[in-house]
């Protein structure tokens, strides 16, 4: 009758197309000796660029992966609660329908509407759990977010990049360019997993 709908796990993160790295900014600063960078620090940085694999990193991290295993743990659980109160709603229809002989209409319109009344608060558990489900693991993979932004930043700001693509943007990647494995594996040491909250019920 009604079902716990699956979340799509990686919602809310659906990323830049390309990160731009703010070489301008990063030109501001002073290098070692003192002197502010140049023109053709500048021109070196924006030239550099990397390609980035989102999708893999959304299907392999450790984090995303765990997150994952427990929306599909919590959504287990609701379905079963929502099954029993399905059987339970099968049984009491049953019963209505047994009692339509022997009641006034009246009274079986009464009964009638206490079911109705059951159904209906029925479909709004089954909503209202699907909406938990998506608000937790949209809270889940936004801690995922925070920490991969950072990371794509940081390896940026290492190698001098100008720009990273998405690796769905582009038509060749040449290999020493795809920066993919490196922020996969600091993301799984930096964060391997997160915990789901499990909404109230």
């Amino acid at each position: 009758m009604y079902h716990v709908t699956k979340s799509v796990v990686w919602r809310g993160m659906m990323l830049a197309l390309c990160l731009t790295v703010p070489a301008a900014a990063q030109a501001q600063q002073e290098s070692k000796t003192g002197q502010a960078a140049t023109a053709e620090d500048i021109n070196a940085r924006a030239a550099k660029v990397a390609v980035l694999d989102v999708q893999r990193i959304l299907r392999e991290a450790k984090a995303m992966k765990n997150i994952r295993d427990q929306v599909s743990q919590l959504r287990k659980s609701y379905q079963e609660e929502i099954e029993k109160m399905q059987g339970d709603l099968r049984t009491a229809n049953e019963e209505l329908r047994r009692k339509r002989t022997i009641l006034s209409p009246d009274a079986f319109d009464e009964e009638r509407r206490k079911f109705d009344q059951k159904v209906a608060e029925v479909q709004r558990l089954v909503q209202s759990r699907n909406q938990q489900l998506d608000r937790a693991n949209a809270e889940a993979v936004i801690e995922v977010q925070k920490v991969y932004n950072a990371i794509v930043l940081e390896l940026a700001n290492e190698r001098s990049y100008g720009l990273i693509f998405r690796k769905s943007a582009t038509i060749v990647v040449h290999p020493p360019i795809e920066v993919t494995p490196e922020v996969l594996a600091r993301l799984d040491k930096r964060l391997p997993a997160v915990k789901v909250t499990p909404p109230q019920k």
